[in-house]
Order: C-alpha cells, then structure tokens, then sequence
C-alpha cells in the first residue's frame, strides 16, 4: 500500500514535464544515489537544502511511475510497471494521454481510513473532495480557504496552492495541447491578480484513445483500495475511491467507458442488480501494457 507523501512535497516547483522525463530515464538506467549525484547524471538543479531533485522523486512516486526509498540521505529508485510503459512509450511526456493519466494517479486516494485523505493530499482535496465546495469554477482564494480548513495555517499553503493549479495552467507542466484538454483552464482571459481569476474544472475528455489509459487508472485504484476483491460494485469502487470525481463525468459518461471495458474483455458488467457489479477479467500489468494501444 502507498503511503502518502509530505503536503508540501512540491517546495516551490511545479512537476516540470523535461525534468520528469529526465529523471524517469535516469531510473530506467541507473536507478539511485543522493541528490547531489542525482543531479549531476540529469541536469536537474538542486542544493544543499533545496532543489528540485527531490520535489520531482516525489512527484514520480505520487504519478504512480516510480518507487522510492531514502535512507541517510541516499535515493533508491525504481520503475514501477506503469513508468516502464510510459518512459518507453512516451519519453517526453507530451501526449494528453499521458497527462491525463498521471493526474489520475496524482489525485487517488491514499487507503479507505476516514476522513479521506490522497497520495498528494493537495491534489486529492482539489479534485476529489471539495466539488461541492468549490463548484466547477473558482478562484485560487477559494481553493487557499479549502486547503487551510483541511490542514491549518500552514506559512507553505499559499505556494502549494498555487502550484497545484499552476501544474494543470502552465505549457512547461502538466497542461495539455490543445488546452482545451487540460484538467483545469482558466475563465475567458481576465486582468488582475491570478488570485481572483476564476478557474474552470475540465471533465476528462470521452474518446476512445484515452479509454486504455483511464482503464489502467481504475485497475491501479482497485489493487491499492480493495486488493482482496476480484468482483466490486461501481457506487462502492466510486465512492471509496472518488475515480470519477476526479474524471468528472456522468453518469452517461462512465456507462460508455464500462460499455468499452466491457468489449474490450477487461471486465464484465452485471446490470441486473441495481447497481452494476464489476469483476475484473485481468491482470493489471495486462492493462498498463496496453495504456497507448488506442494511439495512431
């Protein structure tokens, strides 16, 4: 089971998609050492009580991509199933595909203790627990308020806060091309200050060539929330997990994507119940491996 990473995992830097790639090879091929090594193989800045090496294992590990330990002061890094896909098949981290999915992972719950809390806990709050909070449009004051009720005053939060938005805002990060796929954009084009504009929640785009991605998202959901279960009902997989919070979908959305998951033998669907009843048909790596299949 993953554990969740510190709040404040990003510092003061935003998951730099040429940072992350540089890391994610650096891995693939040597797989460890201390920051300062670390920073000398990739290119990746960092000092000696700050830097942006660490900020970016972090983010790996949260995206679900890689799997890292420290002990004193040294790194042990490896690629998890999901990062050897991606790292091969889109090095750069450039397709929509890929964004979308590392927001999903970034976004999922850390275990089913009360109250709910994520991997990136940040990420989890925005996306997955403050909907009805904050509405599908609002301002980075707003989304400040939200994190200082779930975790205090804290002197970091106005950055984290800002970062997070920043991640899904900004072409160097985790925004999509066109923009119009990214997690969040931002209201028409308004003047003042960043912290009053309004901010819009974009639901995941419904085409079939991220349907193979957002299948390798629910199966990674499931092992971590219900590893014993081979069969589950959706209202329980969605209300435990937020899945389709963070997708932002409706209920015809998801019936569509089911329907897919079904053709495609990756589960079947029991619709005589009530609610529908899921059993998995395979085995997650089958699923990673198959995350770019849809992909002219």
């Amino acid at each position: 089971m993953p554990r969740p990473l510190p709040l404040n995992l990003p510092q003061t830097f935003l998951p730099e998609r040429r940072l992350l790639a540089k890391l994610l090879s650096f891995i693939a091929d040597q797989g460890g050492g201390d920051k300062e090594a670390i920073s000398a193989a990739t290119g990746i800045p960092t000092g000696k009580s700050t830097g942006k090496v660490e900020p970016m294992i972090r983010y790996v590990q949260g995206m679900g991509l890689a799997n890292a330990e420290k002990a004193a002061s040294q790194w042990r890094l490896s690629l998890t199933p999901l990062g050897e896909i991606v790292q091969r098949e889109d090095p750069f981290l450039s397709e929509p595909v890929t964004i979308w999915l590392l927001h999903l992972m970034l976004c999922r719950r850390c275990g089913r203790s009360t109250p709910a809390r994520g991997i990136a806990d940040a990420w989890f709050a925005l996306f997955a627990d403050s909907g009805f909070r904050l509405g599908p449009c609002f301002t980075p004051a707003a989304w400040l308020d939200v994190l200082i009720e779930r975790h205090g005053q804290k002197a970091y939060l106005f950055s984290l806060a800002s970062i997070v938005l920043r991640s899904y805002l900004e072409a160097s990060s985790l925004a999509c091309a066109p923009v119009a796929l990214s997690p969040l954009t931002v209201e028409g084009n308004p003047p003042g200050r960043f912290q009053d504009q309004g901010i819009i929640r974009q639901s995941a785009p419904v085409e079939k060539r991220f349907f193979p991605a957002y299948a390798a998202a629910f199966y990674l959901n499931w092992d971590e929330l219900f590893n014993a279960e081979t069969q589950l009902a959706l209202d329980e997989f969605a209300d435990q997990s937020r899945f389709f919070t963070v997708l932002g979908w409706d209920d015809i959305a998801i019936s569509r994507w089911l329907d897919w998951m079904a053709d495609q033998g990756i589960l079947q669907i029991d619709r005589h119940t009530g609610t529908p009843i899921l059993l998995r048909l395979r085995e997650t790596v089958s699923i990673i491996a198959r995350v770019y299949c849809e992909l002219v």
